[in-house]
């Protein structure tokens, strides 16, 4: 257990940010008390017709429906309460799944020992690009993203087998023409990176005491500080967590961070029927979201003063809205 013996959390000063960014959209729910906040920020509860709300609103009612009984059933001086918040952060700090056309950019002077490859799509269409010496599979993927405008991350070319960046097409000659013939597929987007979640959480929200409580909360437990008057100074401090765990969401994933809650006490394990909650949760989540993430903040339950605390977040890039990142706040709090 990690142990912060500075003073009590409930003698600091306010939040020094000014007023919250209206575009981020936040509802709270506190599972322990089985209540929905849904007052803040003008949020109705209503989905306003817009489906990532509509998404944020049913991954909130998903989690709503779990039964957290065993892990509240943690009790050292109270027993534990489980709280989630979820955001919509429409502008993220991740890569665009598309850039602009160049136009003309694959159709420049040919040099006399450039390479010609033709990169057969999944529609049947090809495309025919020039390669410049030492001929590698990271300028097919940068022509194309120029003629295309697919991001180079997002390709696979593959011939007989998948290849890297590193690796040369020279390797896969066609016929008599001498040119290469390499197959082009469109992958879905990888996890976002750590780094890409804290510049999100960080840049696009101007207050976060109003409009991310849970990600105030842990600031202050974990400096016992006010919070930074800029956000590169709120950076700073979140850098220090660029090296939290960081894996795809699944079951075994979540599992294996509320285990670590549970072996505070008297760990019994998870029921079966919770397990399938989380399965739900992870199908919903691969349903809606690209490649999604589970984080955990801290490697074991963290203690300070008289409070032990747990931060996870679950986070992805929405299918409806790829720019949007969607993200469930956690922690797990009791006295101790």
């Amino acid at each position: 257990m990690i142990q912060n013996s500075e003073a009590s959390f409930e003698h600091l000063a306010a939040d020094p940010f000014q007023k919250a960014d209206e575009r981020l959209l936040r509802t709270a729910l506190s599972c322990a008390e089985c209540s929905t906040d849904a007052t803040r920020m003008g949020d109705t509860g209503e989905d306003d017709g817009h489906p990532s709300e509509r998404i944020r609103h049913e991954l909130e009612s998903l989690w709503k429906s779990i039964d957290f009984g065993h892990i509240q059933a943690v009790t050292h001086d109270t027993e534990t309460r489980v709280f989630f918040e979820s955001y919509l952060f429409e502008d993220a700090h991740i890569p665009a799944l598309s850039v602009d056309v160049v136009a003309k950019a694959a159709d420049s002077a040919e040099a006399v020992d450039d390479k010609t490859v033709v990169v057969d799509m999944m529609s049947g269409n090809s495309i025919e690009i020039q390669i410049a010496p030492p001929y590698l599979v990271k300028s097919v993927k940068e022509r194309l993203e120029a003629k295309l405008g697919i991001p180079a991350f997002l390709q696979r070319i593959v011939a007989e087998i998948e290849l890297e960046d590193g690796d040369n097409v020279s390797t896969h000659l066609g016929p008599e023409d001498g040119s290469t013939h390499l197959t082009m597929i469109r992958k879905d987007p990888p996890c976002i990176t750590t780094e890409e979640f804290l510049k999100t959480i960080v840049f696009c929200v101007q207050n976060w005491e109003t409009t991310l409580p849970e990600c105030y909360t842990w600031y202050r437990f974990d400096t016992y500080r006010e919070i930074p008057t800029t956000k590169q100074e709120l950076f700073e401090w979140a850098e220090r967590f660029k090296d939290m765990k960081h894996e795809p969401f699944t079951v075994e994933t979540c599992l294996q961070s509320l285990d670590l809650w549970l072996e505070t006490d008297d760990y019994k394990g998870h029921p079966e029927v919770f397990a399938q909650h989380i399965s739900r949760l992870q199908s919903f989540l691969e349903e809606h979201c690209y490649s999604p993430s589970w984080i955990q903040v801290y490697d074991e339950p963290y203690g300070h003063d008289d409070d032990l605390e747990m931060v996870m977040f679950l986070a992805g890039r929405l299918r409806a809205a790829p720019e949007t990142l969607m993200v469930g706040a956690v922690r797990l709090n009791c006295w101790i």
